[in-house]
């Protein structure tokens, strides 16, 4: 059966008649309404490209960890964390752990983290490194621990860590990554399934590297937390300083050192802000002291 069989024969014949009478002008129209129907493409396929940026930028981009619900995070955090116990043996010996909760304890204790609770953990692997994950877990490695000179770098980094957490920057960057499809989980099946797709995607937070902006950011609130504590502030700038001095890459252990600062790079120009810093702020009388509490933590098993 012919595919025109449903037209009735005088519309059919009406348009072949139209295009018999037209066919010259029709040749000469072609070649516009192909190039129209490329541009109609090119401006929709712009228009989606341009939508997916300002969904990463404004809908679920780099302040959307304030925008993803807050009772989304700790499940969000668990994953992340059932994915790393999956991967490296978490201490849990006593000694070790009440030590790390003393060095963390002046920090979360502070006002400025607007009732936030911190938990932090110890894992036994020689990498240099620490994670921030969504609802309120900091992770320190014993690399880390061991290759801190002072009580104050240790803490040092945990106020910085503990600073993502506060400024919400795992959860942003997470959401950043998979801005349009969490998006889009969350219109056409609902809020559920959008929170399916993120705790799907939540293995990424073991590996995300924030913005030099965030860094900046976590760098400003831990001084901060570090002051308020009574706790030397420089000690973050001393550390990642040594991270990234001359010599480092060709220490033993080098592949592990490198790990933070994929994570959390350290640039000159971030060095020096630290060192401006520590010279425009006023010296407190005396800083507290933790060094037992690290060397009792280098100490434990």
């Amino acid at each position: 059966m012919s595919h025109h069989s449903h037209i009735p024969p005088e519309v059919d014949e009406a348009i072949r008649g139209f295009i018999r009478r037209n066919k010259r002008a029709l040749r000469r129209l072609l070649p516009v309404l192909l190039v129209a129907v490329l541009a109609a493409l090119g401006l929709g396929a712009w228009a989606l490209w341009r939508g997916a940026a300002a969904l990463g930028r404004w809908g679920l981009g780099e302040a959307a960890g304030l925008r993803v619900p807050i009772a989304w995070e700790r499940p969000l955090g668990d994953a992340a964390l059932a994915q790393l116990r999956g991967q490296m043996r978490f201490v849990t010996e006593a000694r070790a752990t009440e030590a790390l909760k003393r060095l963390a304890a002046p920090l979360q204790a502070s006002a400025l983290l607007k009732g936030e609770r911190i938990t932090v953990f110890l894992v036994d692997t020689p990498a240099v490194n620490a994670l921030a994950l969504p609802g309120g877990y900091v992770v320190v490695y014993r690399g880390l621990v061991e290759r801190a000179g002072s009580a104050s770098e240790v803490q040092g980094v945990l106020a910085h860590e503990i600073a993502h957490v506060v400024k919400r920057h795992a959860v942003g960057q997470l959401a950043s990554n998979l801005g349009l499809e969490v998006l889009l989980q969350q219109v056409l099946t609902g809020e559920n399934r959008a929170l399916d797709r993120l705790i799907g995607g939540s293995g990424q937070l073991l590996t995300l590297k924030f913005s030099r902006d965030q860094e900046r950011a976590a760098d400003d609130l831990a001084w901060e937390l570090l002051v308020a504590a009574g706790i030397d502030p420089g000690g973050l700038g001393r550390f990642f300083a040594a991270l990234a001095g001359p010599g480092v890459e060709k220490e033993p252990g080098a592949a592990p050192l490198a790990e933070l600062l994929r994570t959390h790079p350290a640039p000159a120009e971030r060095l020096e802000r630290l060192r401006q810093k520590g010279e425009a702020s006023a010296p407190l009388a005396g800083y507290r002291s933790y060094e037992a509490d690290l060397s009792a933590l280098k100490g434990a098993r």
